[in-house]
């Protein structure tokens, strides 16, 4: 008998040992990074109301305003995919939301700097006829 209160013995205490082992190494992890803070705008940034409030133009209809960036639509990694624009209505009444996917507009600076003009390949009519986009 006393043979077998050692293996019966060792066969408890490994897995133990291994389980503490293994509590030790999900502690380590859980630790959190320590927040890093910005002094200035990095180069090539910019910050969400140089968009918002912005007039989009159509390339197709010679630059003319066709409605207003009124949203950004930010997935978790925190990459814009999508701006809503108001289109259509006059003066707010009658105007609906679209989202434009990131990808089809085009940014360029203002000449003096401050700015962006967002411009998108599509006519005022085309967008209005798009399928609203409806926040969740």
């Amino acid at each position: 008998m006393k043979m077998i209160k050692p293996a019966i013995l060792g066969t408890l205490v490994v897995p133990a040992f291994i389980l503490a082992a293994g509590m030790a190494s999900a502690e380590e992890t859980t630790e959190t990074m320590e927040a890093t803070y910005l002094t200035a705008t990095p180069e090539n940034t910019f910050h969400s109301d140089a968009l918002t409030g912005n007039q989009v133009q159509s390339t197709v209809e010679d630059d003319q305003d066709i409605g207003t960036i009124t949203d950004l639509v930010i997935n978790e990694d925190g990459q814009i995919t999508a701006v809503v624009v108001g289109v259509g209505g006059f003066l707010g009444v009658g105007e609906k939301s679209i989202a434009i996917e990131w990808d089809s507009l085009e940014l360029t600076k203002e000449e003096d700097g401050e700015g962006y003009m967002i411009s998108v390949n599509a006519s005022e009519d085309a967008l209005k006829d798009a399928e609203e986009y409806k926040r969740d």
